[in-house]
């Protein structure tokens, strides 16, 4: 049994709102996170929020490689198809 596709935009966009108020349009998986303007703590409470809803962990050295919101869709992805595996 496959785990379900994630919308790893429209939960980064949801996420962001609450973290840190930031009304994020026009995403893509093209968009690079760090041309955002959210600080290092908006960041990791993003990453914790995708970690709660979702009941998975991003570990450390993929999140470091991550640019790109299609980059952390693919690890998003990843983790919960082993999850579910």
């Amino acid at each position: 049994m496959s785990a379900p596709a994630v919308d790893v935009l429209a939960l980064f966009q949801k996420a962001a709102l609450e973290v840190s108020g930031k009304q994020l349009s026009n995403l893509t998986n093209d968009t690079v996170i760090s041309k955002l303007g959210l600080d290092s703590v908006a960041v990791m409470e993003l990453v914790s929020y995708f970690e709660e809803k979702l009941s998975i962990r991003l570990p450390d050295e993929d999140l470091a490689s991550i640019q790109t919101l299609g980059d952390l869709s693919k690890l998003v992805q990843r983790q919960v198809a082993s999850k579910a595996a």
